[in-house]
């Protein structure tokens, strides 16, 4: 199938672009072509310029990390060429908000959904905490109470002298009639 002439070819042209998370330049119009990429979510601070080396007689598009290190990209012909894609990287790294870390928008989405989770966790617990505080209340306070240096033995089938009535059966586990419990209360 033939183009117009009119059409662009697309294939031949410098351009920058965010995928995945990554910056991506394929510079085809370079005095050597290459299709270059840096992880932008691992990169801390770098700064990308326009260096002319005159043995080469070329400019070259580098990359200057935070550390000082100086990665070359590409060596133009032109100055122009050059700066033309610095340019371009420059546009399509301001306009990448949302594309430098990929999956950020379902990472915030799973961390809601995981706080929720949470929240959810936390209150059936501080729940069940409420229950298990209130039943060892009510136990407490339900259980007989002896008077000090006093104790109920197993199996002895007289109250205590400090709770006043030597004839009832108080030890645990014994059946008393409905009349003496009522009587010894």
């Amino acid at each position: 199938m033939k183009k117009n002439a009119s059409q662009k070819d697309n294939s031949n042209v410098d351009n920058a672009k965010i995928v995945d998370g990554k910056l991506i330049l394929s510079l085809p119009n370079a005095q050597m072509p290459v299709v270059w990429q840096m992880d932008l979510e691992k990169t801390e601070s770098a700064s990308f310029t326009v260096i002319e080396d005159k043995k080469a007689k070329a400019f070259v598009l580098v990359l200057k990390g935070h550390d000082g290190k100086v990665d070359e990209i590409a060596p133009y012909d032109e100055k122009q060429n050059a700066v033309d894609i610095l340019m371009e990287t420059s546009s399509v790294l301001q306009n990448a908000h949302g594309q430098i870390k990929p999956g950020s928008a379902a990472n915030s989405n799973t961390a809601a959904a995981n706080q929720k989770d949470s929240d959810k966790l936390g209150a059936g617990l501080a729940a069940a905490l409420v229950v298990v505080l209130i039943l060892i209340w009510v136990f407490v306070a339900a259980a007989p109470q002896t008077a000090p240096g006093t104790s109920v033995a197993s199996g002895d089938t007289s109250a205590p002298a400090a709770l006043g009535n030597s004839s009832s059966r108080q030890s645990s586990g014994v059946p008393v009639s409905a009349d003496d419990f009522l009587n010894n209360r």
